[in-house]
């Protein structure tokens, strides 16, 4: 059992606790066991120093914080930055288990998880951490969970003999420095647009989170960088080392001679080393530059450009992303992860031109950026043909409010609307609506199982509703 000064960094282990043992680390007093050393992080709805007691009762060996405090009657380490200390404390814990095992990172507002998980598919051996896995195992955060469980993630692909482990790195997660301690091999941009701006507080603050993972790469690691993005130049001068851009039409990595179906897609994958064919089996432009970022990380790790190409064209996408269903009426219902406008645009784009009618389900989180609601609208109004505003994780807020300012910007594009409030009878009524050659498309909660309210979750999963909505429904994908 690590002692806490081996965990903790040395200007701040107490007085006489160096050999204290220190059996995990928790920042939830709830989840406290008896010799675990417990953080209490400032929160920006609960001062985790209220807890500490708790924590006691609980048996926490030892307590980190950032105030002064009365006596305790176990060691106190008070620091400038505890959630700082908890990364560094997480990636001692587990014996700095990133250091030997590849590590890359994604970062971006749209594509992280599907490169991830085209990672998984493209090295064998990758270890991955997706959104989708952070909710199946009930994670501590929504898409990069903090640092004691990306550490012991990492920990456990090294001990099962994994050769590589990607994840997702969010802007919020690299802003509360949850991925602090890790030693990256790779850090990959996939393309900057509007998101999570109610944390951060402008765009220029989201840019600096999510610059902070390449500003983490060493002198041997490597910058994969979509150079189509706007922003890339940052990126790419945040780079210490080597650089490798990709792009569907310019950079290392690129896509020739691309043809886009309604299913899938072909081109010719260049890259420095070569060139070899791919037909990729999921639509959609955006999903093309996701697979290039992939091929592009795999490709510089090591792994030969034909195996690469072989696999794309096997790969799959990750639950809840694209996921196709044709209904007996001959319409076809997509269910996918899209919710923001950028992410929107991308998918509606793809699927337009199949689509005789384009019917679009879909909403805005609550507690989130407010700003973003409106363009929503826009984004549905200019590209659908019917848009079914609901709710969306609405969490504390309004559900109608929130719909109101949604439908504000399909009005301003002249789109046609409609609202229902209660998501299930909305997707059922899109659904009954859609006829032979319609699309539905189910946007912004994908491999969701719950519906965030004032009330705590609720289950609801889009992809539930679309086999029992009454409509005999197959999966395209199965």
């Amino acid at each position: 059992m690590p002692k806490l000064g081996s965990v903790l960094p040395l200007p701040f282990v107490p007085s006489g606790a160096w050999d204290v043992p220190v059996g995990g680390l928790a920042w939830d007093s709830r989840r406290v066991r008896p010799g675990d050393l417990f953080f209490a992080l400032p929160g920006t709805k609960a001062d985790g120093h209220r807890f500490i007691p708790d924590a006691l009762a609980r048996g926490a060996a030892a307590v980190v914080g950032e105030k002064i405090l009365p006596p305790l009657p176990v060691p106190y380490a008070r620091v400038p930055d505890a959630r700082a200390v908890l990364a560094w404390a997480a990636a001692a814990f587990y014996d700095h288990p990133t250091r030997r095992i590849p590590t890359i990172g994604v970062t971006g507002t749209n594509g992280k998880t599907t490169v991830v998980h085209l990672l998984g598919q493209l090295i064998p051996g990758c270890e991955t951490l997706t959104t989708v896995r952070v909710e199946q195992e009930g994670l501590s955060c929504v898409t990069t969970p903090e640092a004691p469980d990306l550490q012991r993630i990492a920990a456990e692909a090294l001990a099962a003999g994994k050769r590589a482990f990607a994840f997702e790195a969010s802007s919020i997660g690299l802003a509360q420095r949850r991925v602090l301690g890790v030693h990256l091999r790779a850090a990959v941009f996939t393309g900057l647009g509007r998101d999570h701006l109610d944390f951060h507080g402008s765009f220029a603050a989201y840019l600096g989170a999510k610059l902070r993972l390449f500003r983490m790469l060493p002198p041997e690691g490597v910058g994969i960088v979509n150079v189509e993005d706007r922003h890339a130049a940052q990126f790419l001068a945040a780079c210490p080392g080597e650089v490798v851009r990709y792009g569907i039409e310019r950079g290392d990595v690129r896509a020739r001679g691309l043809r886009l179906t309604p299913t899938g897609s072909s081109f010719v994958l260049e890259t420095p080393g070569g060139a070899e064919e791919v037909r990729l089996p999921f639509p959609g432009r955006f999903n093309v530059a996701n697979a290039l970022a992939a091929a592009a990380t795999a490709w510089r790790l090591g792994e030969p450009l034909s195996a690469i190409a072989a696999r794309l064209s096997e790969a799959s996408l990750p639950e809840g992303r694209l996921v196709r269903f044709r209904l007996s009426t001959g319409a076809t219902a997509v269910v996918d992860y899209a919710h923001n406008p950028e992410a929107l645009a991308e998918v509606l784009a793809a699927l337009r031109p199949a689509a005789r009618r384009l019917l679009v389900v879909f909403g805005a989180s609550g507690e989130a950026d407010r700003g973003k609601r409106p363009l929503m609208g826009m984004v549905v109004g200019s590209l659908a043909d019917l848009a079914v505003i609901t709710a969306d994780n609405p969490k504390g807020e309004d559900p109608k409010a929130i719909a109101d300012a949604v439908a504000r910007g399909v009005r301003a594009m002249g789109g046609e609307y409609r609202i229902e409030l209660d998501r299930a009878r909305a997707v059922r009524w899109a659904l009954e609506a859609a006829g032979r050659g319609d699309v539905v498309l189910l946007a912004g909660k994908g491999h969701e199982r719950y519906q965030l309210t004032a009330q705590g979750p609720v289950p609801l999963s889009d992809l539930e509703l679309v086999l029992t909505s009454g409509e005999p429904a197959q999966n395209l994908l199965q």
